[in-house]
């Protein structure tokens, strides 16, 4: 009998570890929305010192500008328009569906899994190791390029490998809407 409660108990502690580990698409947009706030703050300096989005693409970008992909190139447009109306944080977190910046984890994993060794600087035309003249924008331990980074704080010690199945098809479905 003691056997069976120790076997009942194990598995209950599995199951609930499992549902810990799995999170639903709204806690993962939370978390995209999130990472959102940090990349706008980090680019705030950029932001005031451009009359528009290309200007301000090509301040934080330099020499990297002409091989931004599009995922980057959105994500880029999506922080410019967040900051040129001033959205706050609140009506980011609330409001932000994601589309963006799950792209750009979903590229960036991409890479991960052709065994590139990347910070994430590839989203906006760079390679890892690449000097950016807006390297100094740091936010927390981040830089404001280095997607891995980023990737970290967001799903909990992501390292450039590739993400929880759950999470990538939870990712998939926020990539997707309009």
């Amino acid at each position: 009998m003691k056997k069976i409660a120790l076997v009942i108990i194990a598995l209950l502690l599995s199951i609930f570890n499992s549902q810990a580990q799995n999170r639903n698409q709204e806690e993962i947009r939370r978390q995209l929305a999130q990472a959102m706030v940090d990349l706008t703050n980090s680019l705030i300096l950029a932001f005031e010192k451009s009359d528009n989005v290309e200007e301000f693409k090509k301040t934080i970008t330099g020499c990297w500008y002409r091989a931004i992909p599009r995922e980057g190139n959105d994500l880029l447009n999506t922080a410019y328009e967040l900051l040129s109306n001033k959205t706050t944080k609140e009506e980011i977190l609330k409001n932000y569906n994601g589309k963006e910046m799950a792209l750009a984890v979903l590229y960036i994993d991409n890479l991960s899994n052709k065994e590139v060794k990347t910070d994430g600087s590839e989203l906006f035309g760079g390679i890892t190791g690449d000097f950016n003249s807006y390297s100094n924008l740091v936010l927390g331990q981040c830089r404001w390029y280095q997607m891995c980074c980023w990737l970290s704080k967001i799903f909990e010690g992501y390292s450039g490998t590739t993400l929880i199945s759950s999470d990538t098809q939870a990712i998939k479905n926020i990539s997707k809407k309009e």
